[in-house]
Protein backbone atom coordinates (compact mmCIF):
# COMPACT_ATOMS: atom_id res chain seq x y z
CA UNK A 1 0.00 0.00 0.00
CA UNK A 2 2.79 2.37 0.94
CA UNK A 3 3.73 2.83 -2.80
CA UNK A 4 0.53 2.41 -4.22
CA UNK A 5 0.18 5.65 -2.07
CA UNK A 6 3.39 7.26 -3.20
CA UNK A 7 2.39 6.55 -6.66
CA UNK A 8 -1.04 8.52 -5.90
CA UNK A 9 0.85 11.39 -4.74
CA UNK A 10 -1.95 12.74 -2.76
CA UNK A 11 -1.47 15.12 0.43
CA UNK A 12 -4.24 15.37 2.10
CA UNK A 13 -7.40 13.27 4.16
CA UNK A 14 -9.62 14.81 1.68
CA UNK A 15 -7.78 13.29 -1.06
CA UNK A 16 -7.30 10.02 0.80
CA UNK A 17 -11.03 9.67 1.51
CA UNK A 18 -12.35 10.11 -2.17
CA UNK A 19 -9.73 7.23 -2.61
CA UNK A 20 -12.87 5.09 -1.76
CA UNK A 21 -13.89 2.80 1.43
CA UNK A 22 -10.61 -0.20 0.70
CA UNK A 23 -8.39 1.96 -0.43
CA UNK A 24 -8.93 4.57 2.59
CA UNK A 25 -8.92 1.70 4.93
CA UNK A 26 -5.58 0.29 4.01
CA UNK A 27 -4.46 3.79 4.83
CA UNK A 28 -5.68 4.83 7.99
CA UNK A 29 -5.43 1.50 9.14
CA UNK A 30 -1.49 2.36 9.72
CA UNK A 31 -2.63 4.41 12.82
CA UNK A 32 -3.33 1.86 15.03
CA UNK A 33 0.16 0.97 16.61
CA UNK A 34 0.45 -2.78 15.75
CA UNK A 35 1.53 -3.44 18.95
CA UNK A 36 -2.31 -2.89 20.06
CA UNK A 37 -3.61 -4.68 16.77
CA UNK A 38 -1.57 -7.91 17.77
CA UNK A 39 -2.65 -7.49 21.89
CA UNK A 40 -6.40 -7.36 20.35
CA UNK A 41 -6.39 -10.03 17.76
CA UNK A 42 -6.90 -7.51 14.67
CA UNK A 43 -6.42 -8.62 11.61
CA UNK A 44 -5.07 -6.83 8.58
CA UNK A 45 -8.84 -6.12 6.84
CA UNK A 46 -9.95 -5.04 10.28
CA UNK A 47 -11.96 -8.32 11.86
CA UNK A 48 -11.13 -10.37 15.23
CA UNK A 49 -10.72 -13.88 15.11
CA UNK A 50 -13.96 -14.66 15.51
CA UNK A 51 -14.97 -12.51 12.25
CA UNK A 52 -16.60 -9.89 13.83
CA UNK A 53 -15.33 -6.08 13.06
CA UNK A 54 -13.16 -4.64 15.62
CA UNK A 55 -11.32 -1.74 14.02
CA UNK A 56 -14.06 0.93 12.65
CA UNK A 57 -13.18 3.69 10.31
CA UNK A 58 -15.19 6.66 9.32
CA UNK A 59 -13.71 8.70 6.68
CA UNK A 60 -16.66 11.06 4.77
CA UNK A 61 -15.65 11.15 1.08
CA UNK A 62 -16.45 15.13 1.07
CA UNK A 63 -14.82 15.82 4.67
CA UNK A 64 -11.05 16.82 5.70
CA UNK A 65 -11.06 14.59 8.73
CA UNK A 66 -11.40 10.61 10.10
CA UNK A 67 -12.13 8.47 12.92
CA UNK A 68 -10.73 5.01 13.81
CA UNK A 69 -12.00 3.22 16.58
CA UNK A 70 -10.60 -0.10 17.90
CA UNK A 71 -12.22 -2.36 20.23
CA UNK A 72 -11.42 -5.16 22.21
CA UNK A 73 -15.09 -6.78 21.07
CA UNK A 74 -17.23 -5.54 18.92
CA UNK A 75 -19.52 -5.42 21.84
CA UNK A 76 -17.63 -3.17 23.71
CA UNK A 77 -19.47 0.17 24.89
CA UNK A 78 -15.40 2.20 24.65
CA UNK A 79 -13.51 1.65 22.01
CA UNK A 80 -9.50 0.48 23.33
CA UNK A 81 -8.09 3.51 20.80
CA UNK A 82 -9.73 6.19 19.42
CA UNK A 83 -8.15 8.59 16.78
CA UNK A 84 -9.56 11.55 15.29
CA UNK A 85 -7.31 13.46 12.52
CA UNK A 86 -8.46 16.43 10.62
CA UNK A 87 -6.67 19.10 8.28
CA UNK A 88 -5.63 21.96 9.65
CA UNK A 89 -4.83 25.69 8.01
CA UNK A 90 -2.42 25.25 5.46
CA UNK A 91 -3.25 21.35 4.89
CA UNK A 92 -1.75 20.65 8.06
CA UNK A 93 -2.43 17.27 9.46
CA UNK A 94 -3.74 17.45 13.35
CA UNK A 95 -4.17 15.02 16.12
CA UNK A 96 -7.41 15.94 17.22
CA UNK A 97 -8.51 13.73 19.87
CA UNK A 98 -6.90 10.52 21.24
CA UNK A 99 -8.21 8.19 23.68
CA UNK A 100 -6.80 4.96 25.00
CA UNK A 101 -8.51 2.78 27.38
CA UNK A 102 -7.81 -0.36 29.10
CA UNK A 103 -10.90 -2.54 28.45
CA UNK A 104 -10.27 -4.76 31.24
CA UNK A 105 -10.27 -2.09 33.90
CA UNK A 106 -13.10 -0.57 35.95
CA UNK A 107 -15.30 2.59 34.09
CA UNK A 108 -15.60 6.12 35.73
CA UNK A 109 -18.95 7.79 34.28
CA UNK A 110 -16.94 10.86 33.69
CA UNK A 111 -18.52 11.57 30.22
CA UNK A 112 -22.03 11.70 31.67
CA UNK A 113 -23.35 13.90 33.56
CA UNK A 114 -25.72 13.11 36.41
CA UNK A 115 -28.73 14.09 34.39
CA UNK A 116 -27.39 12.01 31.47
CA UNK A 117 -26.14 14.64 29.06
CA UNK A 118 -22.93 14.24 27.28
CA UNK A 119 -19.86 15.94 29.65
CA UNK A 120 -17.43 16.04 26.13
CA UNK A 121 -15.49 14.16 29.05
CA UNK A 122 -15.85 16.34 31.63
CA UNK A 123 -14.72 19.84 29.18
CA UNK A 124 -18.58 21.11 29.47
CA UNK A 125 -20.49 19.73 32.34
CA UNK A 126 -19.03 17.35 35.03
CA UNK A 127 -20.24 14.23 37.09
CA UNK A 128 -18.01 15.45 40.30
CA UNK A 129 -18.86 12.25 42.05
CA UNK A 130 -17.30 9.78 38.93
CA UNK A 131 -14.89 12.56 38.81
CA UNK A 132 -13.49 11.83 42.45
CA UNK A 133 -13.96 8.15 41.89
CA UNK A 134 -11.59 8.58 39.26
CA UNK A 135 -9.30 10.32 40.64
CA UNK A 136 -9.13 8.36 43.99
CA UNK A 137 -7.94 5.45 42.08
CA UNK A 138 -5.28 7.14 40.11
CA UNK A 139 -6.99 8.65 36.80
CA UNK A 140 -6.48 12.33 35.45
CA UNK A 141 -9.22 14.55 34.39
CA UNK A 142 -11.02 13.00 30.68
CA UNK A 143 -10.12 9.56 31.49
CA UNK A 144 -13.14 6.43 32.16
CA UNK A 145 -10.71 4.00 32.44
CA UNK A 146 -6.97 3.68 32.96
CA UNK A 147 -4.82 3.84 29.65
CA UNK A 148 -2.86 1.46 28.49
CA UNK A 149 0.73 3.23 28.06
CA UNK A 150 0.58 3.77 23.77
CA UNK A 151 0.48 7.35 23.69
CA UNK A 152 4.15 7.25 22.45
CA UNK A 153 3.47 4.21 19.52
CA UNK A 154 0.55 6.46 18.78
CA UNK A 155 2.56 9.36 18.02
CA UNK A 156 4.91 7.03 16.38
CA UNK A 157 1.60 5.82 14.05
CA UNK A 158 0.75 9.26 13.09
CA UNK A 159 4.18 10.39 12.20
CA UNK A 160 4.39 7.20 9.99
CA UNK A 161 0.76 8.24 8.26
CA UNK A 162 2.28 11.85 7.79
CA UNK A 163 5.13 10.16 5.92
CA UNK A 164 3.24 8.54 3.47
CA UNK A 165 1.26 12.12 2.79
CA UNK A 166 4.09 13.88 2.34
CA UNK A 167 3.52 15.64 5.53
CA UNK A 168 6.69 16.90 7.85
CA UNK A 169 4.86 17.93 10.52
CA UNK A 170 1.34 17.56 12.51
CA UNK A 171 -0.48 19.19 15.07
CA UNK A 172 -2.09 18.53 18.57
CA UNK A 173 -4.58 20.28 20.61
CA UNK A 174 -3.88 18.70 24.21
CA UNK A 175 -7.81 19.41 26.33
CA UNK A 176 -5.74 18.73 29.61
CA UNK A 177 -2.39 20.51 30.63
CA UNK A 178 -1.49 16.62 31.92
CA UNK A 179 -1.66 15.57 28.09
CA UNK A 180 0.19 18.61 27.16
CA UNK A 181 2.73 17.18 29.60
CA UNK A 182 2.41 13.60 28.07
CA UNK A 183 3.24 15.11 24.52
CA UNK A 184 6.31 16.93 25.46
CA UNK A 185 7.73 14.26 26.76
CA UNK A 186 7.09 12.73 23.02
CA UNK A 187 8.83 15.02 21.43
CA UNK A 188 6.55 17.86 20.90
CA UNK A 189 6.65 21.46 21.02
CA UNK A 190 3.91 24.50 21.54
CA UNK A 191 2.90 26.04 18.31
CA UNK A 192 0.79 28.33 20.73
CA UNK A 193 0.43 28.59 24.50
CA UNK A 194 4.12 27.48 25.65
CA UNK A 195 3.43 31.46 27.70
CA UNK A 196 0.36 29.66 29.23
CA UNK A 197 2.36 26.40 29.99
CA UNK A 198 5.20 28.26 32.11
CA UNK A 199 2.68 30.81 33.89
CA UNK A 200 1.39 27.70 34.98
CA UNK A 201 4.39 25.82 36.24
CA UNK A 202 5.10 29.24 37.96
CA UNK A 203 1.63 29.46 39.39
CA UNK A 204 2.03 25.98 40.94
CA UNK A 205 5.89 27.02 42.45
CA UNK A 206 6.66 28.23 45.80
CA UNK A 207 4.74 31.50 46.88
CA UNK A 208 2.50 30.72 43.79
CA UNK A 209 -1.06 31.94 43.27
CA UNK A 210 -1.57 28.18 42.35
CA UNK A 211 0.17 26.64 44.87
CA UNK A 212 -2.11 29.34 47.42
CA UNK A 213 -5.12 27.94 45.81
CA UNK A 214 -4.73 24.28 46.70
CA UNK A 215 -6.16 24.85 50.22
CA UNK A 216 -8.33 21.90 50.86
CA UNK A 217 -11.57 23.58 49.60
CA UNK A 218 -12.26 20.58 47.12
CA UNK A 219 -11.18 17.08 46.31
CA UNK A 220 -9.41 18.19 43.50
CA UNK A 221 -7.42 21.17 45.37
CA UNK A 222 -5.40 19.57 47.88
CA UNK A 223 -1.93 20.76 49.57
CA UNK A 224 0.52 18.62 47.63
CA UNK A 225 -0.88 18.74 44.26
CA UNK A 226 1.80 21.29 43.19
CA UNK A 227 4.08 18.10 42.69
CA UNK A 228 2.73 15.62 40.33
CA UNK A 229 1.59 16.45 36.91
CA UNK A 230 -1.98 14.86 37.57
CA UNK A 231 -2.76 16.65 40.74
CA UNK A 232 -1.49 19.69 39.15
CA UNK A 233 -3.79 18.78 35.43
CA UNK A 234 -6.96 18.09 38.49
CA UNK A 235 -6.52 21.77 40.22
CA UNK A 236 -6.46 22.89 36.59
CA UNK A 237 -9.71 21.05 35.72
CA UNK A 238 -11.58 21.98 39.47
CA UNK A 239 -11.15 25.68 37.97
CA UNK A 240 -7.84 27.48 40.18
CA UNK A 241 -7.03 28.56 36.41
CA UNK A 242 -8.10 28.46 32.63
CA UNK A 243 -5.95 25.67 30.64
CA UNK A 244 -6.92 26.61 27.00
CA UNK A 245 -5.55 27.93 23.38
CA UNK A 246 -2.89 25.73 23.43
CA UNK A 247 -1.97 23.70 20.38
CA UNK A 248 1.65 21.86 19.96
CA UNK A 249 2.95 20.56 16.83
CA UNK A 250 5.36 17.30 16.47
CA UNK A 251 8.30 17.02 13.85
CA UNK A 252 8.44 13.96 11.85
CA UNK A 253 11.21 12.32 13.08
CA UNK A 254 12.81 15.30 15.26
CA UNK A 255 12.21 15.87 18.93
CA UNK A 256 11.40 19.58 20.04
CA UNK A 257 13.11 18.45 23.45
CA UNK A 258 10.85 21.03 25.25
CA UNK A 259 9.49 20.50 29.17
CA UNK A 260 7.08 22.90 31.11
CA UNK A 261 7.42 21.06 34.12
CA UNK A 262 11.55 20.17 34.58
CA UNK A 263 11.55 16.56 36.75
CA UNK A 264 8.08 16.24 36.82
CA UNK A 265 6.22 12.99 38.59
CA UNK A 266 3.15 12.21 36.77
Amino acid sequence: MDTQAAGLGFGSIQEVNALGREAAHAVYARLVPAELAARLGVGPLGFGSDGRRLLSITAPADQPWVRVEVRSRAEDRDPTLLIDVEMWAAAVPELAFVQITDPGAPRYGIDRAENGDDTLFGTTARNLEEERRAMKDGLAPGQVRPGLRLLSRVVEAMEDFCRLIGKDVFLIEPLFYHSAILYERRGCGYLMGRETMDEIHAGFGEAGRLRAALDGSSPFRQPGAERTVRGRSWALHDGVARFGGVKMYKLVGRAAGVSTFPDAVY
